[in-house]
C-alpha cells in the first residue's frame, strides 16, 4: 500500500482501526474492558442513563403510565444485541475483505413472565427467554463465507455472550 493511501472497508479506515487494536491489544488488562454507567430517576417511570460522555433516556410505554419518550430497559437490551451483532458483522466482514452493500437485523423477543417484575404474580422470571434474530445482508461474499462470518459474529458477540452466560452481579444498598 502506498503511503498516504487509505484502506477504507465498509466505512472503516482499516489502517487506523488496526492501529487502535494494536494499542488496545498491547495491554492484557484491556481484555477485561471495564464499563461504567450511572442511572438517575427523573420522576415517574423515566430515567436518564449516563455512559462515558453519552446520555440516553429510558421510559415505559404509555399503557404502563410511562410517557413513552424512549425505549424501556428490555427494549434497549434487544437493540443493544442487534447493534452488537451488526458491529461484529461489519468488522468481521471487513477483516475478510467482504464489501457490504446493505445490512439489517430484525429481532424479536419474549419474556418468561413480565408480570413478576410488575408485581402481578411471582411465577418464573421476568427476563428475556427467547430472542429470534434474522440477518438480511447484501455483500460481495458468497453465502458460505457470509455464513462463516455470521456464525463467528454470533459466537463472539459481547452482548450475546452476556445474555447467554451467567453474570455475577454484586448489588449494594446505601440509604442516604
Amino acid at each position: 500500500m502506498t503511503t498516504g493511501q487509505s484502506d477504507v472497508r465498509n466505512g472503516i479506515d482499516w489502517t487506523k482501526f488496526e492501529e487502535a487494536l494494536g494499542v488496545v491489544g498491547a495491554e492484557a488488562k484491556n481484555a477485561r474492558a471495564p464499563k461504567n454507567a450511572r442511572v438517575r430517576w427523573l420522576g415517574g417511570l423515566k430515567l436518564k442513563v449516563g455512559v462515558r460522555n453519552h446520555a440516553f433516556l429510558v421510559d415505559e410505554p404509555s399503557h404502563l403510565t410511562g410517557e413513552d419518550e424512549a425505549p424501556n430497559a428490555v427494549e434497549y437490551v434487544l437493540g443493544a444485541y442487534g447493534a452488537c451483532l451488526a458491529t461484529g458483522l461489519i468488522v468481521n466482514a471487513s477483516r475478510r475483505g467482504i464489501e457490504l452493500r446493505n445490512l439489517e437485523l430484525a429481532l424479536e423477543s419474549t419474556q418468561d413472565n413480565a408480570f413478576s417484575f410488575l408485581g402481578i404474580n411471582d411465577e418464573g422470571h421476568s427476563g428475556i427467554d427467547e430472542v429470534k434474530v434474522k440477518l438480511y445482508v447484501q455483500a460481495n461474499g458468497d453465502e458460505t463465507t457470509l455464513r462463516e462470518v455470521w456464525d463467528h459474529t454470533l459466537r463472539t458477540s459481547p452482548v450475546g455472550n452476556t445474555l447467554i452466560n451467567n453474570v455475577r452481579i454484586t448489588p449494594e444498598l446505601q440509604v442516604l
